[in-house]
């Protein structure tokens, strides 16, 4: 049952698209919020989220202090560190959660959450087809932005489902923070690689707010993990559903995914990479966990259906096989056939003259550049640059280091990234400039790729208009083909 909080007074810290939903959803269960920021009205990253807010009604302080009067809980922006002066100060004085935590505990809807570095909100659509196609009625919502489908901020998202709903959400470590109850009734981790050490102590502090997901679980919810992820252990709590080249439930392979020992071809697919196909894998397992805990119909025929094939096998056969308790229905697994990629996320934007351009804007870490760059086993001509998170760009040195590969930088940090490439990478002052010289570059059957392994707060608002950008660059430049 989702908790009460009227007559509550909350404190939101950070006016943006979340933190507005947070004060909308408080104030229209009675409860008195007031948005916090430390921008000045002239500094403000997004000022037409103030002007929404003032339209609401909703209280907003700008260049805040820290002073803060009587309040009962404080839900903090996903922006703000958990380190941050201000949060140091407050912590002893009040609950502070974040907005996943809020979101759960007014959410009427169960929650299915996907966390990880790389391809969680791949991984998150695909979940949504997948219960789209079982005939649920679900709800994309989360962390992920800009991603072509029908998303909205978790909150917005928890405030207005109903029971018979479900809402799927992208969570990122930066939410996961401050959480304490959230429990989603299935919770993923696609994979867990350096990222944000700008952020966190070290890899291991920020595995360890990854797996904060699966903190709250219990033993009737479920958690999907790589198999064998030296990364990932095995949560307690809940039962484990494992997908991978060494997993159990779903095991991958070259042109195949056997789920719990039924195998799939996956030729027609339309998303072919092998990361994609984990993604898939993954995505179809916490599908099927949840049918599965409502006694789902699909799923009961599809059980009952392998079963009648095994005891036609044992009829002629005369063979022994163990108990069928779980078969992963045939539904699922459709919508991979015809999925195109996400907006900003490996989306094939064209080709001239043979060279294809790929916009791979949500390209934020450095491992995420090879395995992008290595699914198109092409020549690859990358854009990298910007802000780095404290990452080591060591793998890219290594991946450039087949001489079939040309890089181009810019960007802040672009300078200290080539040093640690070799020095040898061209620098440019813009993405602009970047992309024009891989044009003159590039030749047929070959591929020019933004996949910049970096944040894009210098040169851009955020990487979906960094992506917006290059696709203007890019449609122009297609347009002009021979």
């Amino acid at each position: 049952m989702p908790h009460s909080i009227e007559n509550q007074t909350i404190a939101i810290f950070g006016l943006g698209r979340s933190g507005l939903a947070v004060a909308k959803a408080a104030r229209d269960r009675g409860a008195f919020p007031t948005v916090y920021d430390q921008s000045s009205l002239e500094n403000l990253a997004k000022p037409e989220i103030l002007t929404e807010a003032e339209g609401l009604g909703l209280p907003v302080v700008l260049n805040w202090d820290g002073t803060l009067p009587n309040s009962d809980l404080l839900v903090v922006n996903p922006a703000v560190r958990k380190d941050h002066p201000l949060i140091l100060q407050l912590k002893d004085e009040l609950e502070i959660i974040s907005e996943v935590e809020f979101a759960y505990r007014i959410s009427r809807a169960l929650i299915l959450a996907i966390t990880g570095t790389n391809g969680k909100s791949t991984t998150t659509v695909m979940l949504y087809r997948c219960l789209l196609a079982a005939g649920e009625e679900a709800i994309l919502c989360g962390n992920i932005f800009g991603s072509g489908y029908p998303e909205m901020a978790l909150t917005d998202a928890a405030a207005n489902a109903t029971e018979d709903q479900v809402l799927v959400a992208e969570i990122s470590s930066f939410q996961l923070e401050w959480v304490r109850e959230f429990r989603p009734k299935v919770a993923g981790i696609t994979n867990i690689t350096s990222d944000h050490l700008d952020r966190y102590e070290g890899v291991n502090d920020y595995a360890k707010t990854k797996l904060r997901i699966f903190a709250a679980q219990q033993e009737d919810d479920f958690a999907v993990i790589r198999g064998h992820d030296p990364v990932v252990p095995k949560p307690k709590g809940p039962q484990v559903l494992t997908f991978g080249a060494t997993a159990e439930h779903a095991h991958i392979d070259e042109d195949g995914i056997s789920f719990f020992g039924e195998r799939f071809l996956t030729a027609n697919w339309s998303l072919q990479e092998a990361h994609n196909r984990a993604n898939a894998a993954m995505a179809a397992l916490m599908a099927y966990a949840f049918l599965k805990q409502k006694n789902a119909p699909v799923v009961q025929e599809a059980i009952e259906n392998r079963k009648a094939k095994s005891n036609a096998k044992r009829t002629v056969y005369s063979g022994r096989t163990a108990e069928i308790t779980d078969s992963m229905p045939a539904v699922l697994l459709e919508p991979f056939e015809d999925m195109a990629p996400l907006k900003h996320r490996m989306e094939l934007l064209g080709a001239r003259n043979g060279i294809r351009v790929i916009n791979n804007s949500m390209c934020t870490n450095p491992d995420a550049v090879v395995k992008s760059a290595q699914s198109v086993r092409d020549s690859v001509h990358l854009l990298l640059g910007g802000v780095n998170k404290g990452l080591s760009f060591k793998p890219v040195k290594a991946f450039l280091a087949n001489q079939r590969h040309r890089g181009y930088l810019f960007g802040r940090d672009a300078a200290e990234i080539n040093a640690e490439l070799g020095g040898e990478i061209p620098i440019f002052d813009t993405m602009q400039e970047a992309f024009a010289a891989a044009t003159v570059a590039a030749v047929s059957g070959e591929v020019i790729m933004l996949a910049p392994g970096c944040a894009s707060s210098d040169q851009f608002r955020d990487f979906r208009h960094r992506g917006d950008v290059f696709t203007e660059l890019a449609k122009e430049w297609l347009d002009h083909a021979n």
